[in-house]
């Protein structure tokens, strides 16, 4: 069980990009931290907290522009491939903070580099806020990328090595959660500025200087609204502790032990240094040269390493390609193609957001009763009915076939609903786990960066070709075009995956090794 617990601390929760870190080498118990319950439960709380400010400022990142897009053209004349490159960036920010994230931990320690990624996030904020061109507004939104990216790889990070083995589970759900509740509030805030925006240009009679100043006070004050959790973010993360596994690492060991005490007992403090002393002393052992260096452990060339590796990639890469992101992305905009008013669009679009965090709560609940594998196959399933839909709709729309109406923008609503209930449920909160059980400890590092590379473009690709494919060829064809890639992870899903709950990573290794487990 403690072995399983490791592996699963180590995901990140994200439709979009993530970081997974190498889990600890965990030495076998001479004892059970059973019965030894932390003496400062409220510094746990804390950290949990703090890093769960993390996951609202990710999940913001995403959930701010769906309202923030309805505003952002008119206000600075942006043409919709730039609204496209302004929509990717984020994303690609986020894809090259990801590769060097984990590094800047690891020299920085993970305390400092969450620190410098909530001042990014404030940065970008005052940037895009002042923004009065294409230019300034799109470096705004790659650093809030960047920012994203950051908190993505060292708020789990910081979590998996500061909590005690009883909090890690929870301490993981709550980045999770915290990052839907993040695109719930983001998009609370657009409704909020949607409303004022909307009374406000009711009222001004065509006059086109009182229209473009609401535009613009709305889409800047949405973005505002978001630099106080950032702030929270910052000051709280002062108060933390170093990870102890890093103080280790560093050759802080008394320092190490201060850390430990502030989230564990003194027993179980002691009993995680011995084991950190125990993966230390194993780790310099599996570095020492083999003979053929092709058939060291930690090669990705090894059969047993090819497979889940590719199978890894391929699954990442489909994660995006359900369209998770741009759907969120672009919600607002895709329920006023369907018939929606401005405002109506922005409740819509909260509606479904908010569906996404109780989703989200269910398919943690189901994950270890039913499986990985069988989630996966409900939720891509259920994607394919909702895209299929979604198309149809929107293909009798856009073809004149049937007029955009209050019943048609609702009836899209519903269709989305599912889509995001589907992906909540099944890969929302199985990919990342899945993905850790299956890549093997030893080449976990190298092989997701890898992976998480290809997921970030494929997200940053489909973001920014999102508006201007909609533009020429219609909405429709966006959503076919995912329904035949959610049809294609679904068979993956079906034929390649295996069923990993319950076993151990060694299971898990043999079973691609083609030996019983």
């Amino acid at each position: 069980m403690q072995n399983r617990t490791a592996r699963i601390l180590t995901t990140n929760p994200r439709n979009a990009g993530v970081y997974l870190s190498p889990a600890p080498i965990v030495a076998p118990k001479a004892q059970s931290f059973t019965g030894a319950a932390s003496p400062t439960p409220s510094y746990n709380r804390f950290l949990i907290v703090i890093s769960g400010l993390g996951g609202m400022l990710y999940g913001a990142d995403i959930g701010i522009f769906a309202a923030a897009l309805l505003y952002l053209g008119p206000g600075l004349h942006l043409s919709d491939g730039q609204v496209s490159s302004i929509a990717a960036a984020v994303f690609a920010g986020s894809t090259i903070s990801s590769l060097v994230a984990g590094f800047l931990a690891d020299v920085m320690g993970r305390k400092s580099t969450l620190i410098l990624g909530g001042l990014l996030f404030i940065v970008s904020v005052g940037i895009i806020v002042s923004a009065h061109n294409f230019d300034v507004l799109l470096g705004g939104r790659l650093l809030q990328g960047v920012a994203g990216g950051v908190f993505a790889v060292v708020v789990p990070l910081f979590l998996a090595e500061s909590l005690s083995p009883e909090m890690r589970g929870r301490g993981t759900a709550v980045f999770q959660f915290m990052l839907t509740v993040g695109i719930v509030l983001a998009s609370a805030v657009g409704v909020l500025y949607t409303s004022r925006a909307e009374a406000v240009i009711g009222t001004a009679h065509g006059n086109q200087p009182l229209i473009i100043s609401a535009q613009n006070h709305a889409w800047r004050g949405m973005f505002l609204a978001c630099i106080y959790p950032g702030l929270l973010l910052c000051i709280g993360t002062i108060f933390l502790s170093e990870t102890p596994r890093w103080l280790f690492r560093h050759g802080r060991r008394d320092a190490a032990l201060v850390s430990l005490r502030r989230s564990s007992s003194e027993e179980a403090a002691q009993l995680q240094m011995r084991e950190m002393e125990s993966t230390s002393r194993n780790e310099v052992k599996l570095s020492e040269p083999r003979v053929d260096a092709h058939r060291r452990p930690g090669s990705l060339l090894q059969r047993k390493f090819i497979v889940p590796f590719v199978l890894a990639c391929v699954v990442l890469t489909c994660n995006q390609t359900t369209g998770i992101n741009s759907v969120l992305t672009f919600l607002v905009k895709i329920l006023q193609r369907a018939g929606m008013n401005a405002v109506q669009a922005t409740h819509g679009d909260v509606a479904v957001k908010l569906l996404n965090v109780i989703m989200t709560l269910v398919g943690v609940a189901l994950i270890d009763k039913k499986g990985r594998r069988w989630l996966l196959k409900l939720g891509t399933s259920g994607l394919v009915v909702a895209l299929t839909i979604g198309s149809v709709l929107l293909f009798s729309i856009e073809h004149g076939s049937l007029a955009p109406s209050d019943s048609t923008g609702w009836l899209m609503a519903g269709s989305l609903a599912l889509f995001i209930a589907s992906y909540a449920v099944g890969p929302g909160v199985v990919v990342w786990l899945v993905l850790s059980e299956l890549m093997p400890t030893r080449i976990r590092s190298a092989g997701m960066g890898i992976a998480l590379l290809l997921n970030q473009g494929a997200s940053t690709a489909i973001a920014g070709l999102f508006l201007p494919v909609v533009g020429r060829y219609g909405y429709w064809v966006m959503f076919l075009f995912w329904t035949f890639c959610t049809i294609g992870y679904f068979f993956t899903a079906m034929l390649f995956v295996p069923e990993t709950t319950g076993k151990t990573l060694e299971e898990i290794e043999q079973h691609f090794e083609g030996k019983p487990a």
